[in-house]
């Protein structure tokens, strides 16, 4: 009773599990943000995925998705598959797929899409294009990429 230890349980030491990262191309969509207070004046060109929560000011071609986040703000053209629109956009904005305005999103512009979802309290003053179909576009993200094909 007293003075007597119990014998100790024998310590299992599991192997550690390596998880192998993913590679890029398996990866659903990377995304290059563009911070709260950062402004970016000139174009802007990338095959990810890019999100806008500060301000740019300039053409900008994603060969997925762009997200104008709420308080974000885009002025200049843009060409992508997906836009979605919870902050400001004043463009010419062609989009492939879906273009969505959310109830806190406004655009204004001309908007040549394939689908467009508008929210309650979503605002859009402009030139709309419903397209039946586009293919999608070939973006050429080399240094001297100065334009986009379809």
């Amino acid at each position: 009773m007293f003075g007597k230890k119990k014998p100790e349980e024998p310590v299992v030491i599991e192997k550690p599990v390596v998880k192998e990262e993913t590679p890029a191309r398996f990866v659903p969509s990377r995304v290059t943000t563009i911070g709260k207070d950062v402004t970016l004046v000139g174009d802007f060109i990338t095959a990810d995925t890019l999100e806008i929560r500060g301000t740019l000011k300039g053409d900008v071609v994603s060969e997925t998705k762009i997200h104008i986040a709420e308080g974000g703000t885009l002025n200049g053209d843009a060409k992508a598959t997906d836009i979605l629109v919870d902050g400001q956009v004043d463009g010419r904005i062609v989009i492939s797929n879906i273009a969505e305005i959310s109830d806190t999103g406004s655009m204004q512009g001309a908007l040549e899409v394939k689908t467009l979802v508008t929210n309650p309290g979503s605002h859009f003053d402009g030139r709309l294009s419903i397209v039946p179909e586009r293919m999608k576009p070939h973006v050429d993200v080399s240094e001297d990429a100065s334009a986009i094909e379809y």
